[in-house]
Protein backbone atom coordinates (compact mmCIF):
# COMPACT_ATOMS: atom_id res chain seq x y z
CA UNK A 1 0.00 0.00 0.00
CA UNK A 2 1.10 3.09 -1.07
CA UNK A 3 1.08 6.54 1.50
CA UNK A 4 -0.49 9.25 -0.36
CA UNK A 5 -0.01 12.72 1.14
CA UNK A 6 -2.97 14.98 1.08
CA UNK A 7 -1.98 18.99 1.22
CA UNK A 8 -4.72 20.36 3.30
CA UNK A 9 -7.29 22.72 1.29
CA UNK A 10 -6.72 26.17 1.73
CA UNK A 11 -9.77 27.36 4.31
CA UNK A 12 -12.08 29.29 3.11
CA UNK A 13 -12.70 32.91 4.65
CA UNK A 14 -14.52 35.51 3.07
CA UNK A 15 -12.70 38.58 4.91
CA UNK A 16 -13.84 41.62 6.48
CA UNK A 17 -14.88 43.50 3.68
CA UNK A 18 -17.02 40.57 2.09
CA UNK A 19 -18.42 39.36 5.03
CA UNK A 20 -19.62 42.99 5.75
CA UNK A 21 -21.01 43.81 1.86
CA UNK A 22 -22.68 40.66 2.02
CA UNK A 23 -24.34 41.43 5.83
CA UNK A 24 -25.41 44.70 3.92
CA UNK A 25 -26.60 42.97 1.03
CA UNK A 26 -29.41 40.77 3.33
CA UNK A 27 -30.27 43.89 5.37
CA UNK A 28 -30.85 46.31 2.33
CA UNK A 29 -32.48 44.24 -0.51
CA UNK A 30 -35.29 42.74 1.72
CA UNK A 31 -36.10 46.36 3.13
CA UNK A 32 -35.41 47.56 -0.90
CA UNK A 33 -38.16 45.00 -2.30
CA UNK A 34 -40.26 45.35 1.01
CA UNK A 35 -40.54 49.43 -0.09
CA UNK A 36 -41.14 48.80 -3.44
CA UNK A 37 -44.14 46.10 -2.97
CA UNK A 38 -45.60 47.99 -0.68
CA UNK A 39 -46.05 51.21 -1.50
CA UNK A 40 -45.40 51.59 -4.97
CA UNK A 41 -47.14 55.20 -5.70
CA UNK A 42 -45.01 57.17 -2.97
CA UNK A 43 -41.45 56.01 -5.26
CA UNK A 44 -43.90 56.82 -9.23
CA UNK A 45 -44.58 59.78 -7.47
CA UNK A 46 -40.68 61.16 -6.95
CA UNK A 47 -39.81 59.16 -10.30
CA UNK A 48 -42.89 59.52 -12.47
CA UNK A 49 -41.10 57.81 -15.75
CA UNK A 50 -40.98 54.65 -13.56
CA UNK A 51 -44.13 52.26 -14.50
CA UNK A 52 -45.73 50.58 -11.68
CA UNK A 53 -44.38 47.23 -13.72
CA UNK A 54 -40.95 48.44 -13.93
CA UNK A 55 -41.08 49.29 -10.13
CA UNK A 56 -41.94 45.55 -9.27
CA UNK A 57 -39.49 43.78 -11.81
CA UNK A 58 -36.46 46.40 -9.86
CA UNK A 59 -38.53 45.04 -6.30
CA UNK A 60 -37.87 40.95 -7.97
CA UNK A 61 -34.04 41.95 -8.03
CA UNK A 62 -33.74 42.86 -5.12
CA UNK A 63 -35.02 39.72 -3.90
CA UNK A 64 -33.10 37.68 -6.25
CA UNK A 65 -30.22 40.16 -4.71
CA UNK A 66 -30.55 38.32 -1.61
CA UNK A 67 -30.24 34.69 -3.69
CA UNK A 68 -27.54 36.06 -5.15
CA UNK A 69 -25.81 36.74 -1.91
CA UNK A 70 -26.56 33.85 -0.38
CA UNK A 71 -25.12 31.94 -2.99
CA UNK A 72 -21.58 33.92 -2.93
CA UNK A 73 -21.78 33.49 0.98
CA UNK A 74 -22.04 29.58 0.60
CA UNK A 75 -19.02 29.76 -2.71
CA UNK A 76 -21.27 29.89 -5.71
CA UNK A 77 -20.03 31.69 -9.19
CA UNK A 78 -23.17 32.20 -9.69
CA UNK A 79 -23.87 34.21 -7.28
CA UNK A 80 -21.20 36.79 -8.21
CA UNK A 81 -22.38 36.38 -12.51
CA UNK A 82 -26.06 37.28 -10.67
CA UNK A 83 -24.82 40.40 -8.68
CA UNK A 84 -23.52 42.07 -11.97
CA UNK A 85 -26.18 40.97 -14.11
CA UNK A 86 -28.79 42.22 -11.59
CA UNK A 87 -26.90 45.65 -10.78
CA UNK A 88 -26.01 45.99 -15.01
CA UNK A 89 -30.12 45.81 -15.13
CA UNK A 90 -30.92 48.59 -12.00
CA UNK A 91 -28.17 50.52 -13.61
CA UNK A 92 -29.83 50.81 -16.99
CA UNK A 93 -33.05 51.07 -15.50
CA UNK A 94 -31.86 54.03 -13.53
CA UNK A 95 -30.54 56.05 -16.88
CA UNK A 96 -34.04 55.38 -18.15
CA UNK A 97 -36.06 56.66 -15.26
CA UNK A 98 -33.26 59.74 -15.49
CA UNK A 99 -31.90 59.23 -12.06
CA UNK A 100 -28.31 60.50 -14.19
CA UNK A 101 -25.23 59.24 -15.08
CA UNK A 102 -23.40 60.29 -11.69
CA UNK A 103 -26.10 58.72 -9.75
CA UNK A 104 -26.58 56.19 -11.91
CA UNK A 105 -22.96 55.05 -11.42
CA UNK A 106 -23.09 55.28 -7.63
CA UNK A 107 -24.87 51.74 -8.04
CA UNK A 108 -22.02 50.43 -9.27
CA UNK A 109 -20.04 50.40 -6.44
CA UNK A 110 -21.64 47.08 -5.14
CA UNK A 111 -20.18 45.60 -8.46
CA UNK A 112 -16.48 46.93 -7.65
CA UNK A 113 -16.80 45.93 -3.83
CA UNK A 114 -18.10 42.34 -5.16
CA UNK A 115 -15.44 42.15 -7.68
CA UNK A 116 -12.32 43.31 -5.82
CA UNK A 117 -13.33 41.29 -2.49
CA UNK A 118 -13.58 37.82 -4.41
CA UNK A 119 -10.69 38.39 -7.17
CA UNK A 120 -8.20 36.52 -4.71
CA UNK A 121 -10.46 34.19 -3.84
CA UNK A 122 -12.05 33.05 -6.92
CA UNK A 123 -10.24 29.56 -7.27
CA UNK A 124 -12.45 29.14 -3.68
CA UNK A 125 -15.58 29.60 -5.80
CA UNK A 126 -17.48 26.47 -7.03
Amino acid sequence: MVAVEVEPTESKKRGFWLTAFLLLMFVANPFTAFTYFSNPEAIIKVYPSLSEGLLYFMGILAVLNVVFAIAIWTWKKVGIYGIYGSMALAFSINLYIGIGIVSSLTGLIGVVIIYFTTKNRWQLFT
